[in-house]
Protein backbone atom coordinates (compact mmCIF):
# COMPACT_ATOMS: atom_id res chain seq x y z
CA UNK A 1 0.00 0.00 0.00
CA UNK A 2 2.82 2.46 0.65
CA UNK A 3 4.15 1.94 -3.08
CA UNK A 4 0.74 2.73 -4.47
CA UNK A 5 0.61 5.89 -2.08
CA UNK A 6 3.41 6.84 -3.45
CA UNK A 7 2.26 6.38 -7.17
CA UNK A 8 -0.57 8.77 -6.70
CA UNK A 9 1.24 11.86 -5.44
CA UNK A 10 2.21 14.77 -7.84
CA UNK A 11 5.23 14.67 -9.96
CA UNK A 12 7.13 17.60 -8.16
CA UNK A 13 9.84 16.30 -5.95
CA UNK A 14 10.15 18.20 -2.53
CA UNK A 15 13.87 18.12 -0.68
CA UNK A 16 17.37 19.39 -1.31
CA UNK A 17 19.66 17.59 -4.46
CA UNK A 18 21.47 14.68 -2.74
CA UNK A 19 24.61 16.49 -3.92
CA UNK A 20 26.61 12.77 -2.95
CA UNK A 21 25.09 10.70 -4.96
CA UNK A 22 25.37 13.34 -7.78
CA UNK A 23 28.66 13.68 -7.68
CA UNK A 24 29.27 9.96 -8.05
CA UNK A 25 27.61 9.90 -11.12
CA UNK A 26 29.26 12.75 -12.30
CA UNK A 27 32.45 11.41 -11.51
CA UNK A 28 31.47 7.64 -12.84
CA UNK A 29 32.12 6.36 -8.64
CA UNK A 30 29.20 3.29 -8.73
CA UNK A 31 27.35 4.77 -11.48
CA UNK A 32 24.28 2.60 -12.29
CA UNK A 33 24.43 0.55 -15.27
CA UNK A 34 21.83 1.74 -17.59
CA UNK A 35 20.23 0.09 -20.78
CA UNK A 36 18.61 1.44 -23.59
CA UNK A 37 16.71 -0.46 -25.98
CA UNK A 38 15.75 0.39 -29.69
CA UNK A 39 13.19 -2.21 -30.92
CA UNK A 40 13.10 -1.49 -34.88
CA UNK A 41 10.99 -2.87 -37.81
CA UNK A 42 11.83 -1.84 -41.46
CA UNK A 43 13.38 1.73 -40.24
CA UNK A 44 16.74 1.53 -41.75
CA UNK A 45 16.20 5.46 -42.70
CA UNK A 46 16.04 6.36 -38.81
CA UNK A 47 17.84 3.59 -37.68
CA UNK A 48 21.36 4.91 -37.68
CA UNK A 49 20.68 8.45 -36.43
CA UNK A 50 19.41 7.09 -33.33
CA UNK A 51 21.84 4.64 -32.85
CA UNK A 52 24.71 7.59 -33.11
CA UNK A 53 22.70 9.39 -30.73
CA UNK A 54 22.34 6.68 -28.04
CA UNK A 55 26.17 6.01 -28.77
CA UNK A 56 27.44 9.75 -28.34
CA UNK A 57 26.19 9.99 -25.32
CA UNK A 58 28.53 11.26 -21.91
CA UNK A 59 27.46 8.50 -19.38
CA UNK A 60 29.96 5.70 -20.26
CA UNK A 61 28.18 2.66 -17.72
CA UNK A 62 25.94 1.72 -20.56
CA UNK A 63 24.74 -0.98 -22.69
CA UNK A 64 22.73 -0.66 -25.96
CA UNK A 65 20.44 -3.38 -27.02
CA UNK A 66 18.74 -2.89 -30.46
CA UNK A 67 16.31 -5.50 -31.42
CA UNK A 68 15.77 -6.30 -35.26
CA UNK A 69 12.02 -7.39 -35.30
CA UNK A 70 12.27 -9.65 -38.88
CA UNK A 71 12.85 -6.51 -40.45
CA UNK A 72 12.98 -6.79 -44.48
CA UNK A 73 15.26 -3.73 -45.48
CA UNK A 74 19.14 -2.82 -44.96
CA UNK A 75 18.32 -2.83 -41.04
CA UNK A 76 20.72 -6.27 -40.88
CA UNK A 77 23.32 -4.59 -42.65
CA UNK A 78 23.63 -1.30 -40.74
CA UNK A 79 23.20 -3.09 -37.69
CA UNK A 80 26.36 -5.34 -38.89
CA UNK A 81 28.62 -1.52 -39.05
CA UNK A 82 28.26 -1.79 -35.12
CA UNK A 83 29.61 -4.53 -33.93
CA UNK A 84 30.96 -4.75 -31.17
CA UNK A 85 29.90 -0.91 -29.95
CA UNK A 86 25.75 -2.86 -29.71
CA UNK A 87 24.14 -5.92 -28.63
CA UNK A 88 22.17 -6.79 -31.92
CA UNK A 89 19.17 -9.20 -31.68
CA UNK A 90 17.03 -10.30 -34.60
CA UNK A 91 13.96 -12.64 -34.53
CA UNK A 92 10.63 -13.40 -36.52
CA UNK A 93 8.30 -10.35 -36.95
CA UNK A 94 6.53 -10.61 -33.50
CA UNK A 95 5.38 -6.94 -32.93
CA UNK A 96 6.77 -4.29 -31.23
CA UNK A 97 5.24 -4.72 -27.46
CA UNK A 98 7.12 -8.30 -27.32
CA UNK A 99 9.98 -6.99 -28.85
CA UNK A 100 10.54 -4.49 -26.51
CA UNK A 101 9.38 -7.02 -24.00
CA UNK A 102 12.53 -9.34 -24.34
CA UNK A 103 14.78 -6.24 -24.21
CA UNK A 104 13.60 -5.40 -20.82
CA UNK A 105 14.50 -9.57 -20.39
CA UNK A 106 17.90 -9.16 -21.81
CA UNK A 107 18.70 -5.57 -20.05
CA UNK A 108 20.77 -6.08 -17.03
CA UNK A 109 20.77 -2.58 -15.95
CA UNK A 110 19.72 -1.19 -13.03
CA UNK A 111 17.66 1.80 -15.35
CA UNK A 112 16.26 0.99 -18.23
CA UNK A 113 15.04 3.41 -21.27
CA UNK A 114 13.03 2.84 -24.32
CA UNK A 115 14.03 4.43 -27.26
CA UNK A 116 12.42 3.90 -30.69
CA UNK A 117 14.42 3.44 -33.72
CA UNK A 118 13.14 6.99 -35.60
CA UNK A 119 13.46 9.24 -32.23
CA UNK A 120 17.34 9.81 -31.63
CA UNK A 121 17.84 10.79 -28.09
CA UNK A 122 19.78 14.36 -27.37
CA UNK A 123 22.92 14.94 -26.23
CA UNK A 124 23.46 14.57 -22.47
CA UNK A 125 20.05 12.51 -21.85
CA UNK A 126 21.94 9.80 -20.28
CA UNK A 127 24.27 11.25 -17.95
CA UNK A 128 21.21 13.89 -17.18
CA UNK A 129 18.50 11.19 -16.64
CA UNK A 130 21.03 9.21 -14.12
CA UNK A 131 21.80 12.37 -12.21
CA UNK A 132 18.06 13.50 -11.76
CA UNK A 133 17.30 9.77 -10.25
CA UNK A 134 20.15 9.27 -8.40
CA UNK A 135 19.21 13.07 -6.62
CA UNK A 136 15.63 11.50 -5.99
CA UNK A 137 15.90 8.08 -5.00
CA UNK A 138 11.91 7.41 -4.76
CA UNK A 139 11.20 7.78 -8.34
CA UNK A 140 10.65 5.25 -10.20
CA UNK A 141 10.04 6.50 -13.20
CA UNK A 142 11.59 9.97 -14.92
CA UNK A 143 10.98 11.68 -17.90
CA UNK A 144 11.84 14.57 -19.53
CA UNK A 145 10.48 17.49 -22.11
CA UNK A 146 11.01 16.62 -25.59
CA UNK A 147 11.16 17.86 -29.34
CA UNK A 148 8.78 17.29 -32.08
CA UNK A 149 10.71 16.70 -35.04
CA UNK A 150 9.73 15.57 -39.36
CA UNK A 151 11.03 13.66 -41.32
CA UNK A 152 14.77 15.67 -41.76
CA UNK A 153 15.09 15.83 -38.11
CA UNK A 154 13.77 19.16 -38.18
CA UNK A 155 11.79 20.64 -34.56
CA UNK A 156 8.64 20.87 -35.76
CA UNK A 157 7.45 21.82 -32.27
CA UNK A 158 8.59 21.81 -27.83
CA UNK A 159 6.85 20.01 -26.09
CA UNK A 160 6.67 20.82 -22.28
CA UNK A 161 5.20 18.17 -20.24
CA UNK A 162 3.54 18.40 -17.39
CA UNK A 163 4.78 17.44 -13.74
CA UNK A 164 3.25 13.95 -13.11
CA UNK A 165 -0.42 13.77 -11.63
CA UNK A 166 -1.49 10.32 -10.83
CA UNK A 167 -5.10 11.22 -10.44
CA UNK A 168 -5.42 13.42 -13.29
CA UNK A 169 -4.09 10.88 -15.66
CA UNK A 170 -6.80 8.38 -15.27
CA UNK A 171 -9.22 10.48 -14.57
CA UNK A 172 -8.55 12.61 -18.21
CA UNK A 173 -7.26 9.27 -19.73
CA UNK A 174 -4.10 11.11 -20.89
CA UNK A 175 -0.37 10.16 -20.96
CA UNK A 176 1.80 12.56 -20.08
CA UNK A 177 4.95 10.23 -20.05
CA UNK A 178 6.65 10.63 -23.93
CA UNK A 179 9.96 9.46 -25.27
CA UNK A 180 13.14 9.61 -23.26
CA UNK A 181 11.27 8.12 -20.15
CA UNK A 182 13.94 5.86 -17.39
CA UNK A 183 12.19 3.34 -15.55
CA UNK A 184 13.81 1.70 -12.22
CA UNK A 185 14.48 -1.54 -13.37
CA UNK A 186 12.43 -2.80 -9.58
CA UNK A 187 9.58 -1.31 -11.65
CA UNK A 188 9.52 -4.09 -14.41
CA UNK A 189 9.68 -6.72 -11.02
CA UNK A 190 6.65 -5.23 -9.53
CA UNK A 191 4.55 -4.29 -12.08
CA UNK A 192 5.47 -6.98 -14.96
CA UNK A 193 6.04 -6.23 -18.77
CA UNK A 194 3.97 -4.38 -21.70
CA UNK A 195 0.51 -6.07 -22.34
CA UNK A 196 0.82 -7.53 -25.68
CA UNK A 197 -3.08 -7.72 -26.51
CA UNK A 198 -3.15 -3.56 -26.31
CA UNK A 199 -1.17 -3.05 -29.57
CA UNK A 200 -1.75 0.56 -29.96
CA UNK A 201 -1.95 2.15 -26.57
CA UNK A 202 0.56 -0.51 -24.67
CA UNK A 203 2.68 2.30 -23.35
CA UNK A 204 -0.54 4.18 -22.00
CA UNK A 205 -1.63 0.40 -20.67
CA UNK A 206 1.78 0.05 -19.05
CA UNK A 207 2.21 3.69 -17.30
CA UNK A 208 -1.19 3.30 -15.58
CA UNK A 209 -0.36 0.03 -14.34
CA UNK A 210 3.34 0.75 -13.26
CA UNK A 211 1.99 4.47 -11.82
CA UNK A 212 0.41 2.06 -8.73
CA UNK A 213 3.71 1.30 -7.38
CA UNK A 214 5.93 4.44 -7.13
CA UNK A 215 6.00 7.85 -8.47
CA UNK A 216 7.23 9.38 -11.49
CA UNK A 217 8.66 12.69 -11.89
CA UNK A 218 9.57 15.61 -14.89
CA UNK A 219 13.42 16.15 -15.58
CA UNK A 220 12.80 19.65 -16.47
CA UNK A 221 14.95 19.68 -19.50
CA UNK A 222 14.76 19.22 -22.88
CA UNK A 223 16.00 15.49 -23.79
CA UNK A 224 14.59 13.33 -26.52
CA UNK A 225 12.41 13.66 -29.89
CA UNK A 226 9.79 11.54 -31.33
CA UNK A 227 9.47 12.01 -34.88
CA UNK A 228 6.08 12.47 -37.34
CA UNK A 229 6.07 10.64 -40.03
CA UNK A 230 3.37 9.03 -42.77
CA UNK A 231 4.85 5.78 -41.77
CA UNK A 232 4.50 6.15 -37.74
CA UNK A 233 2.17 3.69 -36.00
CA UNK A 234 0.67 6.78 -34.41
CA UNK A 235 -0.18 8.37 -37.70
CA UNK A 236 -1.83 4.64 -39.67
CA UNK A 237 -3.46 2.78 -36.44
CA UNK A 238 -6.78 4.32 -36.50
CA UNK A 239 -10.27 2.95 -36.35
CA UNK A 240 -12.12 0.32 -34.44
CA UNK A 241 -9.20 -1.70 -32.64
CA UNK A 242 -7.12 1.26 -31.74
CA UNK A 243 -10.61 3.04 -30.35
CA UNK A 244 -11.43 -0.18 -28.45
CA UNK A 245 -8.05 -0.76 -26.80
CA UNK A 246 -8.77 2.66 -24.73
CA UNK A 247 -12.09 1.70 -23.13
CA UNK A 248 -10.42 -2.12 -22.68
CA UNK A 249 -7.61 -0.56 -20.42
CA UNK A 250 -9.72 1.20 -18.54
CA UNK A 251 -11.99 -1.79 -17.74
CA UNK A 252 -8.96 -3.72 -16.96
CA UNK A 253 -7.92 -1.27 -14.87
CA UNK A 254 -10.75 -1.10 -12.70
CA UNK A 255 -11.58 -4.75 -12.49
CA UNK A 256 -8.33 -4.68 -9.73
CA UNK A 257 -8.39 -4.67 -6.13
CA UNK A 258 -5.91 -3.04 -5.37
CA UNK A 259 -6.88 0.33 -6.45
CA UNK A 260 -6.84 3.45 -3.86
CA UNK A 261 -9.95 4.78 -2.66
CA UNK A 262 -9.47 7.62 -3.93
CA UNK A 263 -8.58 6.61 -7.80
CA UNK A 264 -11.60 4.09 -7.52
CA UNK A 265 -14.34 6.97 -7.46
CA UNK A 266 -12.99 8.36 -10.53
CA UNK A 267 -14.19 5.45 -12.32
CA UNK A 268 -17.15 7.10 -14.13
CA UNK A 269 -14.94 10.07 -15.16
CA UNK A 270 -12.23 7.99 -16.39
CA UNK A 271 -14.42 5.61 -18.88
CA UNK A 272 -16.08 8.85 -19.91
CA UNK A 273 -12.82 10.22 -21.02
CA UNK A 274 -11.32 6.74 -22.09
CA UNK A 275 -15.11 6.69 -24.31
CA UNK A 276 -14.35 10.00 -25.65
CA UNK A 277 -10.62 9.35 -26.67
CA UNK A 278 -12.02 6.38 -28.40
CA UNK A 279 -14.49 8.94 -30.48
CA UNK A 280 -11.13 10.80 -31.50
CA UNK A 281 -9.07 7.70 -32.57
CA UNK A 282 -11.84 6.26 -34.61
CA UNK A 283 -10.86 7.58 -38.05
CA UNK A 284 -13.00 6.71 -40.70
CA UNK A 285 -15.47 4.53 -38.71
CA UNK A 286 -18.41 6.33 -37.94
CA UNK A 287 -20.65 3.98 -36.14
CA UNK A 288 -17.18 3.80 -34.03
CA UNK A 289 -17.18 7.74 -33.33
CA UNK A 290 -20.67 8.13 -32.34
CA UNK A 291 -21.45 5.24 -30.45
CA UNK A 292 -18.16 6.39 -27.96
CA UNK A 293 -19.21 10.09 -27.76
CA UNK A 294 -22.50 8.90 -26.88
CA UNK A 295 -21.13 6.60 -24.01
CA UNK A 296 -19.01 9.77 -23.20
CA UNK A 297 -22.08 11.95 -22.56
CA UNK A 298 -23.86 9.58 -20.60
CA UNK A 299 -20.98 8.95 -18.74
CA UNK A 300 -19.92 12.14 -17.98
CA UNK A 301 -22.34 14.86 -19.29
CA UNK A 302 -20.74 17.91 -17.61
CA UNK A 303 -17.25 17.08 -18.81
CA UNK A 304 -18.49 16.50 -22.45
CA UNK A 305 -20.95 19.00 -23.01
CA UNK A 306 -19.00 21.68 -21.10
CA UNK A 307 -15.11 21.69 -21.28
CA UNK A 308 -15.39 19.29 -24.16
CA UNK A 309 -17.55 20.55 -26.16
CA UNK A 310 -15.80 21.95 -29.08
CA UNK A 311 -14.15 19.06 -29.47
CA UNK A 312 -17.16 17.37 -29.16
CA UNK A 313 -19.04 19.50 -32.01
CA UNK A 314 -15.90 18.73 -34.17
CA UNK A 315 -16.18 14.81 -33.88
CA UNK A 316 -19.28 14.54 -34.40
CA UNK A 317 -19.00 16.86 -38.09
CA UNK A 318 -17.25 14.02 -39.24
CA UNK A 319 -20.83 11.99 -39.39
CA UNK A 320 -21.41 14.73 -41.85
CA UNK A 321 -21.43 14.05 -45.60
CA UNK A 322 -18.28 15.04 -47.14
CA UNK A 323 -19.74 17.71 -49.06
CA UNK A 324 -20.92 19.75 -45.77
CA UNK A 325 -17.79 18.81 -44.11
CA UNK A 326 -15.88 20.98 -46.75
CA UNK A 327 -17.78 23.59 -46.21
CA UNK A 328 -17.39 23.27 -42.39
CA UNK A 329 -13.46 23.40 -43.03
CA UNK A 330 -13.77 26.96 -45.39
CA UNK A 331 -16.11 28.79 -43.05
CA UNK A 332 -13.66 27.66 -40.28
CA UNK A 333 -10.69 29.41 -42.62
CA UNK A 334 -12.45 32.26 -43.09
CA UNK A 335 -13.35 32.97 -39.78
CA UNK A 336 -9.94 32.00 -38.36
CA UNK A 337 -8.06 35.29 -41.15
CA UNK A 338 -7.53 38.27 -39.80
CA UNK A 339 -9.56 41.35 -40.94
Amino acid sequence: MEDRAAGITNGRIAGSAKHSARNAVRDNQAAPLVSIITPTYNRARYLRETIESVLAQDYSHMEYIVLDDGSADETQALLSEYEGRIIAVRHPNMGETRTVNRGIELARGEIVAVVNSDDPLLPGAVGAAVEFMAEHPDVLVAYPDWNCIDRDSRVVRHVRVPDHDYARMIREHKCYIGPGAFIRRCGFDRAGLRNPKYRYSGDFEFWVRLGLYGQFARIPRTLATWRTHAGSVSSTAQGKAMATDHVRIMKEYYSRNDIPPEIRVLRRRAMASAHFKAACSSGTSKGTLLWHVVCSVVMDPRATLGRRFRRTLSLLTKLLPSPIQRKIRQVRRLTRRPS
